[in-house]
């Protein structure tokens, strides 16, 4: 068998430790019950002596970070969204240039939701002038 790391299990190892896990190996179960509510009452009583102060700066300063950070994830998602929006419009202009010098007759532009009638109209005068 490998010998112990020295060092290995120092908490386990220690005699207060050893005591604390005997002790509550021999409690039985009332004892378990009564060290159980013991401690709720404890912790009970140390809620009510705080000051309503200190409780009301504290939900205070939770209530201001809680807001630091939805304004930080809000304006995050606005900067993401008005990327994404100007990367749209670029790709949505640049097709339309694309359309204006490669006019395909038997395409119905003037359906399209981003051309205007006036704009169809300019459109239809200059290509029929190139043609006469």
């Amino acid at each position: 068998m490998p010998t112990k790391r020295k060092g290995a299990n120092l908490s386990r190892d220690t005699n207060k430790s050893r005591s604390i896990r005997n002790r509550r190996a021999q409690r039985t179960e009332e004892q378990v019950q009564e060290e159980n509510t013991g401690a709720r009452v404890r912790m009970a009583q140390l809620s009510q002596e705080q000051l309503d102060d200190t409780r009301a700066e504290r939900n205070e300063v939770m209530r201001l970070e809680q807001r630091q950070s939805h304004r930080f994830t809000v304006n995050r998602r606005r900067a993401n969204d008005q990327q994404r929006q100007q990367a749209h419009r670029a790709f949505v202009a640049t097709s339309f240039l694309r359309i204006a010098f490669q006019y395909e007759p038997d395409i119905e532009y003037y359906a399209h939701s981003k051309v205007e009638p006036k704009q169809t109209r300019t459109l239809a005068r200059r290509i029929i002038m190139r043609i006469d």
